[in-house]
């Protein structure tokens, strides 16, 4: 699957990566023991960035990963993240291109950082 001139995970491997993944996440306790505000965006940049590869579903992958992402946030003694700036200039679609094309989750990562409140 594409979207312009971005490739998404081949059918073929979306299970051996998807099972790559949460297993990844499994191992560091779905991020639950990171305290330090920095590196729990970084972590869940690279997931998110991971997941938006992944891209499983013919649409909405974007709203079921970051609502994937706010459950681990809740678990983790943070508010939902608040997108809303990134969404509405067009910074998080650039953010997931850049993960997708380049593996690079550092603008995602920003993102993230910025959007997370502590409960």
């Amino acid at each position: 699957m594409s979207k312009g001139d971005s490739q998404f995970c081949l059918a073929q491997y979306l299970h051996s990566e998807s099972a790559r993944i949460f297993k990844e996440l499994e191992n560091e306790n779905y991020l639950s023991d990171i305290k330090k505000k920095t590196l729990f965006a970084k972590r869940l940049a690279y997931y998110q960035g991971e997941l938006i590869a992944l891209h499983p579903f013919y649409e909405l992958n974007g709203r079921v990963i970051r609502l994937f992402c706010d459950m681990l946030v809740l678990k983790s003694g943070y508010k939902p993240i608040d997108y809303s700036g990134a969404i509405d200039n067009g910074a998080y679609i650039e953010a997931s291109i850049e993960c997708v094309q380049y593996a690079d989750s550092s603008r995602l990562e920003r993102i993230v950082f910025e959007g997370l409140r502590e409960l």
